[in-house]
């Protein structure tokens, strides 16, 4: 019997060590997206955006709760391989839906320049000062 109580121990502690490594591995993902971000994250209100270098992605969310969505304006000083020099990224799907994520595909050492704005009925209602600049 004392034989079946310490298997069960050992059990139950290498189940509750798995979760924890579980929870840790999923966190190191969600910072490491966030690190991703931090050098770029622009802020209006609770809304947010910022440009990712690695894979020339632009992130913006609306976690605003006003009725407005968010976006991420662009300009680049190449174009990207649609052969655009300016675009958008949008979130107008509320702020209890996460944020959107947008892929340009940039040529190495493009400067992106952004700025995050909130919109209604596709009218910005209020903006970023100034533009923001990033390399990808």
């Amino acid at each position: 019997m004392k034989r079946f109580a310490a298997v069960a121990a050992l059990v139950a502690a290498a189940t509750a060590t798995m979760g924890v490594t579980t929870a840790s591995a999923t966190e190191g993902t969600r910072d490491g997206d966030r690190a991703s971000c931090a050098k770029t994250k622009i802020w209006l209100n609770d809304d947010w955006g910022c440009v990712i270098s690695y894979g020339d992605r632009l992130k913006v969310a609306d976690d605003t709760w006003d009725g407005n969505g968010a976006r991420l304006r662009w300009t680049s000083s190449a174009p990207n391989s649609h052969g655009k020099f300016k675009g958008s990224c949008k979130d107008y799907n509320g702020s209890e839906n996460g944020s959107e994520e947008c892929d340009y595909q940039f040529p190495e050492g493009t400067t992106i320049n952004y700025k995050l704005e909130q919109i209604s009925g596709g009218e910005v209602v209020d903006e970023t000062d100034g533009w923001v600049q990033a390399v990808v």
